[in-house]
């Protein structure tokens, strides 16, 4: 029986883990007085080829509630790793060519009326999610970089963080992880609230704790940004 359970283990360990979640985040700024009409091209020609991408783990989009930098729409995707944005991207090209058009056109009619757009790829840290951010009226967006020579110390100072906002009942949830593509930062935060006073007070929470003076030492930069999701295009 020992050995039984020993076989089992061994196999176990040698089978290949499931790839991490990789979300990509596209931020679009419309050219003035273009919101409406991009995001209705959207609902109209681009949501029904996600809701049909089975490789896609999940869509969302949110719109601008608070921020220093303009934001028109924010687009979400979720992948299993970066294998599963490739299936996706092919099951995409696949059901748009079934309707007789192909992606190119459809994003190329829907970029045509912005003024900029870029595009962010993060891999999700496991221990950086808690809760539950589908509960949330609004996220805020933080992301940050590294001081030199300190993004070990960063990592460990957000697990604290991690750990600390799950005792409090000031987040509806968070999720995180590292960049694998963006303008220059690290990580990702993705916190959970019911309104804006929420973020108020954790940060003034947040700044409290034993552990703060160190998380600050470990950032260089970091940006803040507060969306409101637009259910009627959840996707899963």
């Amino acid at each position: 029986m020992m050995l039984l359970v020993a076989a089992i283990a061994a196999l176990l360990a040698t089978q290949p883990s499931e790839p991490p979640e990789v979300r990509q985040l596209v931020s679009f700024q419309f050219l003035p007085g273009k919101t409406a009409e991009a995001v209705e091209l959207f609902r109209e020609r681009a949501l029904p080829l996600y809701r049909a991408n089975e490789p896609m783990l999940r869509f969302r989009a949110f719109r601008e509630a608070e921020g220093s930098e303009p934001l028109d729409l924010l687009w979400v995707s979720s992948f299993r790793g970066m294998a599963g944005m490739d299936a996706s991207n092919r099951a995409l090209a696949e059901e748009a060519g079934r309707r007789g058009t192909s992606v190119s056109e459809i994003y190329g009619s829907i970029l045509s009326l912005a003024a900029a757009h870029h595009d962010e790829f993060v891999e999700i840290d496991p221990e950086l999610r808690w809760g539950d951010l589908e509960r949330a009226k609004l996220v805020v967006l933080v992301r940050i970089r590294a001081a030199p020579g300190r993004s070990a110390e960063l990592e460990r100072s957000l697990e604290d963080v991690a750990r600390w906002e799950q005792g409090r009942a000031l987040l509806a949830g968070a999720e995180g992880g590292r960049f694998l593509l963006s303008d220059g930062f690290d990580w990702l935060r993705l916190l959970g609230i019911s309104a804006l006073g929420d973020w108020h007070d954790y940060v003034r929470e947040l700044k409290r704790q034993p552990f703060a003076p160190r998380l600050e030492e470990c950032t260089a930069e970091s940006s803040q940004s507060i969306v409101a999701p637009l259910p009627e295009l959840s996707v899963r």
